[in-house]
Parts: C-alpha cells; sequence; structure tokens
C-alpha cells in the first residue's frame, strides 16, 4: 500500500494563509483601536495609517509566522489548524533565524507573478522558492 503524501499542499497551504491573514488583520483593527485611530478604508482611516500604527503592524507581519514556525508548535495557527508543521530538511524544528529567513524570501517568491509560489506544484516536496531558500519544509501532520 502506497504512503499518503507527507507534504503539505497548495490548497491547505493557501487556507492556513487566509486563516492567518485574518488574525494579522485583527491584531491590525486592535492596534488601530487602542491607539483611538478609524476604522474601515475611509480616506481619514487610510491617511491614519502611517508613523507608530505602520511601524507596529509592520513588527507584527514580520514577526508572526517567525516566531509560530519556530515554537514547539512549529506552526502559525492557521498551519496547526489545517494539520501542517514547518520543518528543515531532517523533519526536525527550524530556529527563529530560519524562519525569519524563510519569511523574508516570500518577497522573491512572488517576483516575477507569483512563480516562487506556483513552484509549490513542480518540486518534490511541495516546496516554493522560500522553502529552497531556507531549506524547509512544510509537513502535514
Amino acid at each position: 500500500m502506497q504512503q499518503p503524501h507527507p507534504y503539505g499542499g497548495p490548497f491547505r497551504r493557501f487556507c492556513a494563509f487566509l486563516v492567518d491573514a485574518l488574525l494579522i488583520g485583527a491584531i491590525g483593527a486592535a492596534i488601530d483601536l487602542s491607539l483611538g485611530l478609524p476604522g474601515g478604508i475611509s480616506q481619514e482611516a487610510l491617511a491614519a495609517q502611517s508613523g507608530l500604527p505602520s511601524y507596529l503592524k509592520l513588527v507584527v507581519h514580520l514577526i508572526y509566522w517567525p516566531v509560530f514556525e519556530s515554537s514547539g508548535l512549529q506552526a502559525t495557527p492557521g498551519k496547526r489548524l489545517l494539520r501542517m508543521r514547518v520543518t528543515d530538511l531532517e523533519g526536525q524544528r527550524i530556529s527563529f533565524a530560519r524562519a525569519l529567513l524563510r519569511n523574508v524570501a516570500k518577497i522573491l517568491s512572488l517576483l516575477p507573478l507569483g512563480f516562487g509560489f506556483l513552484m509549490i506544484g513542480i518540486t518534490v516536496h511541495n516546496q516554493c522558492l522560500h522553502d529552497k531558500i531556507a531549506k524547509t519544509l512544510v509537513m502535514k501532520r
């Protein structure tokens, strides 16, 4: 009998991203509320998105994935919900530095036209470009 594919596939990974994006959006809204800024997408709300609120949200974006992926959980809440975890090539927990590299390298995965994300469909281990750069795998639990 053939073993099931152990890697997180594109649909599962995209759904995990959506869950995490919603959580990050909620964190951003909480930052705005705590600073008394207007919400929504009005001109007033968009104009208020500079200075401290922008820096706080940037920090959230930069550390959210690396903190969770390098933790004992090895997964963001979205990945955990969809029963996946991030590992090194030997299946071990990754360091914060490697998780940070993986997530900064996502910028390269966007160029050109998101090709680095589309690589998931042509690589043996369902790796995107940023996974290849950081030498990581997204495994099913």
